[in-house]
């Protein structure tokens, strides 16, 4: 299912008499500004709620879903090369598996839940996930230059905005990662063989093994990891 096909098109002007109160609106807004084409924004009234696997196409798309996004399936929040694009969901985000890379940037108003892993990459384009409530999933594994953030209401909660293993890069102001994903020596040691290439973690194995149930870590290190973090 393409997401940026659903809901119906509408403009800026018209959404901005509906949502400039929005905490994000000027981020959204700004998408019209970020690409050379045309931006058509499309409105999703209601929310979505569906069993199949949702995408995105490759943009550049503004779209806010004025409601839940629920799905038994995954999500893929993608994009071309260089086609800044904008989500905001204003109610939960529920879905099996996430990924959002390249140029998507994903906000979700309340909290975002993942039965199995969310995977963040190409923050060097502009990917971006954040959540305003709490963030709960197997696991979340970015690439080094990939952010992510959720406060769950305020900056003195965001330690326990996030309910979840994090495998990411250091120096971010918006987590502190469990596994510094830079480090190869750790991933041999942490990962489960069937998610290592040339002993990195891959996140493509690591989403094929998520749809089977299965989890990126070897079973104690995961243990390890979730009483450390009071999961």
């Amino acid at each position: 299912m393409k997401l940026d096909e659903l809901g119906r098109e509408t403009t800026f002007e018209e959404l901005a008499k509906r949502f400039r109160g929005h905490d994000l609106w000027d981020w959204f807004h700004e998408t019209k500004d970020l690409v050379r084409t045309e931006v058509r924004p499309r409105l999703i009234e209601g929310g979505l709620d569906t069993t199949e696997d949702v995408e995105t196409g490759e943009g550049p798309w503004a779209l806010i879903i004025d409601g839940d996004l629920v799905t038994t399936g995954d999500l893929a929040f993608s994009t071309g090369d260089y086609a800044t694009s904008t989500l905001i969901v204003t109610g939960h985000l529920r879905a099996r598996n996430l990924e959002y890379g390249y140029s998507a940037r994903v906000a979700v108003d309340r909290d975002l839940t993942a039965t199995g892993i969310i995977v963040g990459s190409w923050g060097t384009d502009g990917a971006v996930l954040g959540v305003s409530g709490t963030l709960s999933a197997r696991a979340v594994l970015l690439d080094a230059h990939t952010p992510i953030w959720a406060n769950a209401g305020g900056p003195s909660s965001v330690p326990k905005a996030f309910r979840t293993l994090i495998v990411g890069g250091k120096g971010w102001q918006e987590f502190e990662p469990d596994v510094n994903v830079s480090d190869k020596d750790a991933h041999a040691n942490t990962f489960v063989p069937e998610v290592l290439q040339n002993g990195w973690l891959d996140t493509h194995l690591a989403l094929e093994h998520a749809r089977r149930g299965g989890s990126p870590f070897r079973p104690e290190v995961e243990q390890e990891l979730r009483a450390k973090k009071g999961l």
